[in-house]
């Protein structure tokens, strides 16, 4: 089953919590010895953020094991799961509920295992992400106001001109750049808060480079989240690897690296982009709610320590939420209003076939995301326990 970020856009009621899922890399972090300077947490940090790897190339690998079991046949749920061609850039999801459900439960599920891709970026505006399965080619392309997703399975091509408000300078980080290591690990870095222990752990190699290992762990019995260690170029400061554990699983349920990795200008022609004969292209605009703001800083001016180092909460977001809010750091829960799931939502055929009766509504279960469908139509959801998501469907 082909990824299905690269299918449709997520819905953006599920961004913020699925991020797993737009994620590409692997754990392949190398067990030969690799000694390097000894940094404090703070020093690993401000490489981070005074990493300028702006143009790079390199293959990278998703593993992800979110413990989801395998859903049904479409066929069998009498629910076809729409391509390019049903669900392009301007259809985040569905009108109709039943395709809603299916889109939500069928992208976790289409996510879990493992992809490859080759990465290419040429920042301010130039960006394309290659994934290859069997015979046939997935393309995200980039070329300044232009962005192309070309399916060779379908002969299909999909093209939107991006609107006057993001061809401004600077890199479109978050939005229109293929998700990389560096992009999860801001995304972790810009959420924790202050129940956070930063540490720095054994040296090792990412993609044949000497790498730092900065290790987040959250202080709290709400997470399902065990820890996070983001492997950091040594060189460039760039984050080359982000390994996510969930609690009481084995395995890691999300890992994100590169496994070859060059920090120079792809080539020009790779981000030039014409249809084969025959392609069917259609044009489409991009929903105002995918347009997130670029957040300007990635993170807090952190202070260095120890094993039990805090760091402080950043309250700035990198787009619009979908919903309210409630709680901080990793604790954090997204409030999904009635008004904005799809009416049926709770009595889908495959919400049903997975989900968990439990006081106030339904579960969906991961080993990285809970999401809870209340009696009241709600959609509550975050990387926390349920009992965490009930309270704040009680505004606790």
């Amino acid at each position: 089953m082909k990824p299905a970020v690269l299918k449709k856009w997520i819905p953006a009621a599920l961004a913020p919590a699925v991020i797993a899922a737009f994620a590409m890399g692997a754990s392949i972090s190398a067990n030969a010895q690799v000694q390097l300077e000894p940094k404090t947490p703070q020093q690993v940090l401000q490489m981070i953020a005074g990493s300028h790897v702006t143009d790079f190339s390199g293959t990278a690998r998703t593993t992800l094991d979110l413990g989801i079991p395998q859903l049904p046949d479409a066929e069998s749920t009498g629910m076809a799961q729409p391509g390019p061609s049903e669900a392009g850039v301007d259809s985040p999801s569905s009108d109709d509920p039943e395709s809603a459900g299916a889109d939500m439960l069928g992208m976790l599920s289409a996510l879990s295992g493992t992809h490859e891709a080759r990465v290419y970026v040429d920042e301010p505006d130039k960006a394309r992400i290659q994934v290859m399965e069997e015979m046939n080619e997935q393309n995200i392309i980039r070329n300044g106001s232009s962005l192309w997703h070309y399916d060779s399975a379908e002969n299909t091509a999909v093209h939107v001109e991006l609107p006057e408000s993001h061809r401004q300078a600077g890199p479109p980080r978050h939005t229109m750049q293929p998700p990389t290591p560096e992009v999860v690990a801001d995304r972790f870095l810009d959420a924790m808060g202050a129940n956070t222990d930063i540490s720095v752990q054994a040296d090792t190699r990412v993609a044949g480079r000497d790498a730092y290992t900065l290790e987040l762990d959250p202080r709290s019995e709400n997470s399902l989240i065990a820890k996070v260690s983001i492997g950091v170029d040594a060189a460039t400061g760039a984050p080359l690897e982000v390994v996510v554990d969930a609690v009481g699983q084995e395995d890691p349920a999300m890992a994100v690296g590169f496994t070859t990795f060059t920090p120079e200008t792809p080539a020009a022609d790779l981000f030039e982009f014409t249809p084969p004969p025959g392609a069917e292209v259609r044009e489409r605009e991009i929903p105002k709610d995918h347009l997130g703001r670029k957040n300007p800083e990635r993170f807090p001016d952190h202070k260095p320590g120890a094993k039990d180092e805090t760091v402080e909460p950043d309250s700035k977001d990198l787009a619009d939420p979908p919903g309210a809010i409630n709680g901080t750091g990793w604790d954090t829960v997204m409030v999904v209003p009635a008004s904005q799931v799809p009416e049926d939502l709770a009595a889908n055929e495959l919400l049903n076939q997975l989900a968990t009766p439990v006081e106030g509504g339904k579960l969906l279960h991961t080993s990285l995301l809970n999401v809870l469908v209340t009696d009241d139509g709600r959609m509550v959801f975050g990387a926390v326990t349920v009992a965490r998501l009930q309270a704040a469907a009680n505004d606790q």
